[in-house]
């Protein structure tokens, strides 16, 4: 049998090292700096990277901020693993930068998502797996597997063992119906509707929901919290419902600018998973990595 590791990108050094202790396998750490011209350096810690050779070398790496920087490290670490021989090279990126830009929303726009899945392809990634991936539609060009795992049911049960009262779930656009009808059923919570429109030059947001909420607990569920804006507006109008408890949940915790402000100062605990590295990503995601190797 090939021999199997894990590779610790600069990004997801914890979580690789969670990963590499469920499926007990060596996790190899990675020097990195930046020359002083701007340029990144990224090297495999090793005496002898012909122990690599016919290997499975998982690398796991994150691509939040900064995001340019943490791409070209992932892609420094696979074509390492292509030189060196590795037989497969399966590539975790639990959050995917750029993964909004999904489609063009205006004319004369890049279509990014699919340009950096090009890349990691082309670099010689013979898998990708990510978590909660925007658009699973930026997948259909891709000539490797390509996974995007689920992490709705971690992020529910963490927040089943509080204990709510009366729970609410609160949809607060239609792109996040099928998510917040999924969360909802597996805390046992009603789910409730708003409506939301975003100019798309300000990125400006009306919501809209009316709904009565006196001492029940409500909660919301995305794939990523980035400004906070939309969360924040919504858990507003169930707090002036009268709202007990306030949870937003989230695969990806980005917390730009005053989002953590913004919640925190209505009362909302912030629940994410460590795909990106947060004070409030406390949901690890590594079972659902390390499961997703052990399957035949």
């Amino acid at each position: 049998m090939a021999s199997k590791y894990v590779i610790a990108g600069p990004a997801s050094q914890g979580l690789a090292v969670q990963v590499a202790n469920l499926l007990k396998v060596p996790v190899i750490e990675t020097e990195y700096k930046k020359f002083p011209d701007g340029e990144n350096y990224v090297r495999l810690n090793v005496e002898d990277d012909s122990i690599f050779k016919d290997s499975e070398m998982i690398i796991i790496q994150t691509a939040d901020y900064p995001q340019n920087d943490h791409l070209w490290e992932l892609l420094y670490l696979i074509s390492i693993a292509k030189r060196v021989g590795a037989s497969k090279i399966p590539v975790v990126v639990p959050y995917l930068a750029y993964s909004r830009q999904d489609k063009v929303f205006r004319p004369g726009e890049a279509i990014s998502a699919k340009l950096i899945l090009q890349l990691i392809e082309s670099a010689g990634a013979t898998e990708f797996i990510t978590i909660d991936i925007h658009a699973p539609e930026v997948f259909a060009d891709m000539k490797i597997p390509a996974h995007s795992l689920d992490p709705i049911p971690l992020l529910a049960e963490n927040l089943k063992s509080r204990k709510l009262t009366k729970p609410v779930v609160i949809s607060p656009d239609k792109g996040s119906r099928d998510r917040s009808a999924q969360f909802a059923k597996l805390i046992g919570a009603e789910l409730v509707l708003f409506d939301k429109t975003r100019d798309r030059i300000t990125g400006e947001i009306e919501m809209q929901g009316d709904v009565k909420l006196d001492g029940r607990d409500v909660a919301i569920a995305d794939d990523i919290i980035a400004t906070g804006g939309t969360m924040a507006t919504a858990l507003k109008i169930a707090k002036k419902g009268g709202a007990k408890k306030l949870f937003a949940l989230c695969s990806h915790a980005l917390l730009i600018g005053n989002a953590v402000f913004k919640m925190g100062s209505i009362g909302c605990e912030i629940i994410a998973t460590n795909a990106v590295n947060s004070p409030m990503s406390i949901v690890s995601v590594a079972p659902l990595i390390a499961d997703h190797f052990k399957k035949p």
